[in-house]
């Protein structure tokens, strides 16, 4: 049976019901218990630095000092217990799980942490080179092992902490690669009944984990050794890490599960975002799909101004109709105005279209000469009428008046200038449409020899 990710962690950390009553009773008792504890953390700390390394009296006194800061610990299976075994593989439950096992169990565990010689020999750290990488962690790890005066090494496969209560992460495989025997022990972790705060919670930080430990009564850490486990011949990294979880998913009574790391950071961030969703429900990755759905429809309104009414309808449909019928709040913005037919320009304009169109269109006596015709505006008289607007000649009157050829007539349709008003950009315009329908006519009546009556014959 696959356990879901969301069963592996505890996301509250203060209880419900009853339990909840009783620390609320206990809360001033412990916020003095706290501030003593942190006044006694200090002599934990000088003692650390004064008393030599690896010595009983240091064990003692350490073992004292951490019991009146409520870390107990206790032992089982103790005829398990190897001391010549060099790497020592444990769960992981909270962020003091080395501290609970170095105090029966001298060892070091890799350090995450920027820490001073002092604190970091306190807490039992070593820094390995873990933020630099496995393959320096590797290199340092076997360093380190290979000195046989050194304390053994702790490891916790999973890489995350757990909840301890029902599965356990998928072991990593880099901590069996180091050497071909562990010793293979449990970790479990008590608070009493009527004070049942989690040891860790989703997303918790270490220091808010000490706080709690300071704050509670007792905090029991139980120290099951599971035995030697040796690595079998031709065996695997992998497999040796699949083995060894197992074992020790059996001796907790826990079940074993594929979910690593990265699924873990993956879960913390789905809950960061829904619950951003929550404060904020514009936020929801859902309320976007409908509004994107709503854009489709109407895409003059803005995306914000949709989300805004999704939140409170829930339904496309019903935003849509709201935006058409204008119930909402915010103004709508109007649709953008769809083409229309030509604009009617002013009355100057069509004076200018009409002389150039009169330039192709024959009279009605076309028997009769060209130069009988009414001759139309010139370009002067229309610089003129428009205030200004740029124009090249008129073709019919370059063609009547001086009796130039037609491949003469200019093919340049560009205009001289941009006019300033609305009126003179339009009349140019005109006067470019004719002379290219002109140039049309011309190109065409020239590819076919054609004669036409007033214009070429």
């Amino acid at each position: 049976m696959t356990v879901p990710i969301e069963a592996m962690y505890t996301k509250n950390r203060f209880p419900s019901g009853p339990s909840l009553f009783f620390l609320m009773l206990y809360t001033p008792l412990g916020i003095i218990l706290f501030l003593l504890r942190i006044f006694i953390s200090l002599q934990l700390f000088l003692a650390a630095c004064v008393l030599p390394h690896n010595t009983l009296i240091r064990h003692v006194v350490l073992r004292v000092l951490y019991s009146v800061l409520g870390l107990v610990v206790r032992e089982e299976s103790v005829e398990n217990r190897d001391t010549s075994c060099r790497i020592i593989t444990t769960n992981h439950i909270t962020p003091f799980d080395h501290l609970a096992v170095s105090i029966v169990l001298p060892c070091v565990t890799p350090s995450l942490y920027d820490l001073p010689g002092a604190l970091s020999s306190l807490l039992c750290y070593r820094d390995l080179g873990v933020t630099r990488g496995r393959e320096v962690l590797r290199a340092n790890a076997r360093a380190y092992l290979s000195n046989a005066d050194c304390p053994p090494l702790l490891l916790h496969p999973e890489g995350a902490t757990t909840s301890g209560n029902l599965a356990l992460m998928k072991y990593g495989s880099w901590a069996f690669e180091l050497n071909g025997t562990v010793l293979v022990a449990g970790v479990q972790v008590w608070r009493p009944p009527l004070l049942p705060l989690a040891p860790s919670v989703l997303g918790a930080s270490w220091a808010a984990d000490l706080c709690f430990m300071l704050f509670s009564p007792i905090t029991l850490f139980t120290i099951r050794y599971i035995g030697t486990v040796k690595r079998k011949e031709g065996e695997s990294a992998d497999e040796f890490a699949v083995r060894v979880q197992a074992t020790t998913a059996s001796a907790l009574k826990l079940t074993t599960s594929h979910h690593t790391v990265a699924d873990k950071v993956e879960y913390m961030k789905r809950l960061a975002r829904e619950a951003a969703a929550a404060a904020n429900p514009m936020l929801s990755p859902e309320v976007h799909r409908m509004a994107q759905q709503v854009q489709e429809v109407l895409p003059h309104i803005s995306i914000d101004q949709i989300k805004r009414d999704l939140v409170h309808t829930q339904n496309v449909d019903l935003t849509i109709t709201n935006f058409l019928e204008g119930n909402v709040l915010e103004p709508v913005p109007d649709p953008p105005p769809l083409p229309l037919a030509p604009v009617n320009i002013p009355s100057a304009v069509p004076a200018a279209s009409s002389a150039f169109s009169s330039a192709h269109k024959p009279s009605p006596s076309s028997s009769s000469s060209s130069s009988s015709s009414s001759p139309p505006a010139s370009p002067q008289e229309l610089k003129g009428t428009t205030g200004g607007a740029a124009a090249s000649p008129s073709p019919s009157s370059s063609s009547s008046s001086s009796g130039a050829s037609p491949k003469s007539f200019p093919l340049n349709t560009a205009a001289v200038s941009f006019g300033k008003s609305a009126t003179e950009r339009m009349a140019s315009f005109e006067m470019r449409k004719a002379q290219l329908i002109e140039n049309a006519r011309r190109k065409f009546i020239e590819k076919h020899g054609l004669q036409v009556p007033g214009y070429n014959c």
